[in-house]
């Protein structure tokens, strides 16, 4: 069961709470539990939030059209979370760089197997089919 915490509210607020909920669909609960889980978010582990941003990585490699810039802040990213991975950043307990460097190496072979895909594509594409002799009339 969820805690029970009775609150004290300024004058007006609770009207405003309630106005705002109902055009939103919401009960007053529920909007002011989603302000305060805005506020006080629950603690992301770091492995958690490195899987993240290696997808946002990811994403970010893809764009078109700001290449230079996008390929600083990717290359910076990069160069952070491999600093921690090795050890180069200090302050990072050793389970902790574990854990990074896992999440490193699961990112890096899923880019190589992405290469690799899009390799095989290309081959599919180009290379020409060849006819089997036996099974021509």
């Amino acid at each position: 069961m969820a805690d029970r915490f009775q609150l004290r509210l300024p004058p007006g607020l609770r009207d405003r709470i309630k106005v705002f909920a109902e055009a939103h669909g919401r009960s007053m609960n529920t909007e002011i539990v989603r302000v305060l889980e805005k506020e006080f978010p629950e603690p992301m582990p770091l492995d958690v939030r490195l899987n993240e941003l290696l997808g946002l990585f990811t994403a970010l490699r893809k764009v078109r059209g700001h290449e230079d810039a996008i390929n600083e802040l990717t290359d910076g990213l990069l160069e952070a979370v491999e600093g921690i991975a090795s050890g180069r950043v200090p302050d990072i307990d050793e389970v902790t760089r574990q854990r990074i460097r896992e999440s490193l190496d699961d990112w890096h072979l899923a880019r190589i197997e992405e290469a690799q895909f899009s390799i095989d594509q290309i081959d599919e594409k180009y290379t020409p089919k060849t006819i089997n002799p036996d099974l021509t009339d």
